[in-house]
């Protein structure tokens, strides 16, 4: 009995001893890898092994790769993607170097073309050699500038981004500056395509006020802009004015400023309303600023204001003002009509006393002015809820004239500006005119390439060129002997 239980002990003591050297299954053998370091020109590719990527992008080694044949390819998110196959040996480093540069699908092309034809093509400024129509090859890919430049037509280019082995088709219509050039935010310094007022002062600046975005100026090169001044209160320019000295007036929706080339001035406080309309200068050198709550009249930085309270009349709501040689000021308002001052009395013109053929003139005055020949000239607005209509008026002094022109659409003023020649420009609605007193000359956006039908003010510059603002469009120049 003993003996059985000491052979028991011991064959249990053989077992335990073998447990602990055992140290799991016996691997059947372990795979062979190999690794294979890529490199491509250009640098930057992704690397992918039978369409699984391997974290990796080039130059770079791919690790544990099984022996054998395998899909290799290379993707980026410009240039062009490539596959090929590799054979992978065991063991062992293998080194593939790619020239991507090499392959016809690696680079992009554009195929030009513009109205006119003839445009020199170039690419990143630099030229190709090519005009219009060509096609643009060998583009390197990525994101890039195509330009085009024809002589009397505006430059015309765009940004664009191809990947490798696309094309693409570029169609340009260029602008004609043989007679018009026009500055706006896609071709140009200025801030806003929407201008209410431009102006030219004794050194050719030309002076922009805009809806939106403030002030600018433009010397003819540079642009500069001024809407972050703090005495402009407001980015809503209404006016502007160069008086005799050289200072600028500059009129806003909520408030006035005066600019000496050097340093602001803010005038807010002198002001019955923030709003400010139109300004003036008379013979004298006096200074009138309209306002939606009354006329304040500047002489010698000494202000003045006129209310219905001090004035006899109702002079509110201004909209315009108007000065001749004897030094009479002339008022036009959006509710009671024309009024004139003369420094000591008023005298209220409104269009049911102006002995007209049509009773039903409006009182809304949206702008007026008197002319080289002292005819005042004034454009009253319809308005269909007070079932007044529209007028063209003249004033020579003793009557009143209801004065039609023969054009082919409705006449609606935004302002006037007269020349030195005597002309009458009416800046309007649907294009600008000029009047001589007998033949209107239209100048119509579409072919004159304004940009906008809604043109807001015009002037003529001392090198004779004129200039126009538009709501849309920006502003452009008519060079001079062209119009």
């Amino acid at each position: 009995m003993k003996k059985r239980i000491i052979i028991s002990f011991l064959a249990l003591l053989a077992v335990s001893c073998d447990k602990e050297v055992f140290t799991g299954l016996v691997e059947s053998g372990v795979p062979d890898y190999g690794k294979i370091f890529v490199s491509t020109n250009p640098k930057g590719y992704k690397l992918f092994i039978d369409d699984k990527y391997m974290g990796v992008i080039s130059p770079d080694t791919i690790k544990l790769l099984t022996a054998g044949i395998h899909k290799l390819t290379l993707k980026h998110d410009v240039f062009s993607d490539s596959s090929q196959s590799l054979v992978v040996q065991k063991n062992s480093v293998n080194n593939l170097a790619i020239d991507m540069m090499k392959s016809s699908r690696f680079f992009a092309k554009v195929i030009c073309s513009t109205n006119p034809q003839g445009a020199k093509i170039y690419l990143n400024d630099r030229p190709t050699g090519l005009t219009t129509p060509a096609t643009v090859t060998n583009v390197y890919p990525g994101e890039f500038e195509i330009k085009f430049i024809k002589n009397l037509f505006r430059d015309d280019s765009l940004t664009m981004k191809l990947k490798g082995g696309q094309y693409t088709e570029v169609y340009r219509i260029l602008e004609d500056t043989s007679r018009t050039v026009s500055y706006r935010m896609n071709n140009s310094g200025i801030t806003s395509n929407m201008v209410r007022k431009v102006i030219a002062d004794k050194n050719n600046n030309k002076w922009i006020g805009t809806l939106d975005r403030g002030l600018v100026k433009f010397d003819g090169k540079r642009w500069t802009s001024y809407e972050n001044i703090s005495a402009l209160t407001s980015k809503n320019i209404t006016e502007l004015m160069v008086d005799r000295s050289g200072k600028l007036w500059v009129g806003t929706g909520n408030g006035l400023a005066v600019f000496d080339g050097a340093s602001w001035i803010n005038y807010n406080d002198k002001l019955p309303s923030q709003f400010v309309t139109a300004i003036e200068e008379d013979i004298l050198g006096n200074i009138w600023i309209g306002t939606l709550g009354g006329l304040v009249k500047c002489s010698n930085n000494i202000f003045q204001t006129f209310t219905p309270s001090n004035s006899d009349v109702n002079i509110t709501n201004i909209s315009a003002v108007s000065s001749n040689k004897k030094g009479e000021i002339w008022i036009g308002t959006n509710l009671y009509g024309i009024f004139k001052y003369d420094g000591k009395n008023w005298t209220q013109y409104p269009a049911k006393l102006m002995d007209l053929p049509r009773t039903n003139v409006s009182d809304i005055v949206k702008d007026l002015i008197v002319d080289k020949n002292e005819n005042l000239w004034s454009y009253n607005a319809a308005d269909p809820a007070l079932q007044v209509a529209s007028a063209l008026l003249k004033f020579d002094g003793s009557k009143w004239y209801d004065w039609s022109l023969p054009i082919l659409f409705y006449l609606d003023v935004n302002s006037f500006y007269s020349d030195a020649d005597g002309n009458i420009w009416m800046s309007v609605n649907g294009g600008l005119i000029k009047y001589n007193g007998t033949t209107p000359y239209v100048y119509d956006p579409d072919t004159k390439g304004f940009f906008s039908k809604q043109i807001t003010s015009f002037c003529i510059d001392s090198n004779g060129d004129g200039w126009l603002s538009t709501l849309g469009g920006g502003v452009a120049r008519m060079k001079k002997g062209t119009y």
